[in-house]
């Protein structure tokens, strides 16, 4: 991590648009780096003799050439374009890979790559596009106002500054790298701002044969009638760039969009996306899910008046897919692909019956790198949407506490909403999932008490100061 201490005097403003347009822009250079290393792969097996593993030969635990390399890149780009913020302590970085080149993870070894320690022959090494060649892009979108992080006064903190936190997964997916399943790959670059995940951008690789594809999205906080802070979708959308690494030409062209053949689209069926981890914590979620919440054998005191009880108890579909943000978005472009399906059906307009939607379950073992860009990514496509980790708790972006240790649940889709919140709230009321999770049972929160009752985003310590943020608020067109 990037650190130093935030300056009293001349405050820096950081537009945030400005900085989610260098950040896709980091992304797509980091992705080149990802198709480079792919490409190499299949014609040497020097690239895949590199691997090295946190836990011996556990494909879960696998590092290649190409999450350090693309690291090193992401980096680069961000200290082109904000160094002066960076240096004056007002971005901070977080990393997957803290060494941004090489990891030293069994204490013998590094990654045999072809780093150099002069920075444009890194760039060319992967074929990618050097900074000093062609400039990061600043200004991808043209907002009808400002968007920014502004100076102000904490009562509780004597900095004085907004902290705004970079996190990078530059691949995630390793395992699915390693194991082919490339459609899963993703090199993700999220923004959090005092604690909460506000922009992001998901690069998906090796989706397409001859161009990289990024989701990104942005959000300002606001609070509503109840002072509690939610998510104002700013920005929302998807960029293609022309990709200069080539895919094999046998390489499979498949969609990003997780429903394939759209199977789904009956908006009768609950779809559960989760990977294929044997975890008890997974298969102790799953188990309330199909039997508690869905099967009807728990009655709920949290009767929603406005949506048939019968609606509630969908049938499910479980889809199985790699990587921790493949599962989050997978939920954001079901759900979009839904709406967008039933808008046709009625005309353009808004449909009057409720969106089933989609769920995503990961169990613990992911960390805010993993989860900070879907995070703003679903939230800008849908702000009704949740993130939260198995007992229906805001996921922690403090740059310290990085782990998310109580696994992950994400949804969209107004019926998938009310049953994350059940699935939350048996799960507070299961004392094995307490003790697995090692998780103090003095803090167990009634499940009346949880987040999921109140507004998508819940208050926090660390959100408080939200309230003094001079954020504007400007909804305008995308400029695709």
């Amino acid at each position: 991590m990037l650190e130093a201490d935030c300056p009293v005097k001349e405050p820096l403003e950081i537009d945030l648009a400005e900085l989610l347009s260098t950040c896709i822009d980091a992304c797509r250079r980091g992705c080149e780096v990802i198709r480079n290393v792919r490409h190499r792969s299949l014609h040497s097996t020097d690239v895949f003799d590199s691997i090295m593993y946190k836990i011996a030969d556990d494909p879960r635990s696998a590092l290649t050439e190409a999450d350090g390399a693309s690291q090193k890149v992401i980096i680069e780009c961000l200290n082109c374009c904000w160094a002066k913020e960076i240096e004056a302590g007002r971005i901070k970085i977080v990393g997957e890979e803290e060494d941004d080149h090489s990891t030293d993870l069994e204490g013998d070894k590094s990654f045999d790559t072809v780093y150099s320690e002069d920075i444009n022959s890194h760039f060319d090494n992967y074929n990618c596009p050097r900074t000093d060649l062609e400039p990061i892009i600043r200004d991808m979108f043209q907002l009808s106002g400002t968007v920014k992080s502004t100076h102000f006064e904490r009562g509780d903190d004597d900095s004085g500054c907004d902290e705004i936190i970079i996190f990078i997964d530059p691949m995630d997916g390793t395992r699915e790298f390693v194991e082919g399943r490339i459609q899963n790959v993703q090199c993700l670059i999220g923004i959090t701002l005092n604690g909460m995940p506000v922009a992001g951008a998901m690069g998906m690789p090796m989706v397409h044969d001859t161009q990289i594809e990024i989701a990104y999205g942005l959000i300002a906080l606001e609070k509503n009638e109840s002072e509690s802070v939610i998510p104002v979708p700013l920005l929302s959308g998807v960029k293609f760039f022309d990709a200069l690494n080539p895919l094999v030409k046998d390489a499979p062209n498949i969609s990003a969009n997780a429903d394939g053949d759209g199977n789904y689209d009956d908006n009768c069926t609950l779809v559960v996306f989760s990977g294929d981890s044997m975890k008890p914590s997974l298969n102790l979620a799953m188990d309330c899910l199909e039997n508690r919440v869905l099967g009807g054998s728990e009655e709920w005191i949290d009767q929603e008046g406005e949506i048939d009880e019968v609606i509630l108890h969908p049938p499910i579909r479980k889809t199985i897919v790699g990587g921790c943000g493949h599962k989050i978005l997978s939920v954001q472009r079901h759900v979009q692909s839904l709406v967008q399906r039933q808008m046709e059906g009625c005309n353009g307009s808004l449909p009057s019956h409720p969106t089933v939607g989609a769920i995503s379950l990961a169990p613990p073992g992911s960390s805010s790198w993993d989860t900070a860009a879907p995070t703003a990514v679903l939230l800008a496509a849908d702000p009704k949407a949740r993130v939260t980790d198995l007992f229906g708790r805001p996921l922690i972006y403090d740059g310290d506490n990085l782990s998310n240790k109580c696994g992950v649940v994400a949804s969209s889709g107004s019926v998938a909403s009310i049953i994350h919140k059940r699935l939350c709230m048996g799960l507070c009321k299961d004392d094995a999932l307490y003790e697995l999770l090692s998780v103090n049972m003095s803090d167990k929160a009634p499940p009346n008490a949880l987040a999921l009752d109140k507004d998508p985003l819940v208050e926090l310590e660390i959100v408080k100061s939200i309230s003094k943020l001079d954020l504007v608020r400007c909804i305008s067109e995308l400029n695709s």
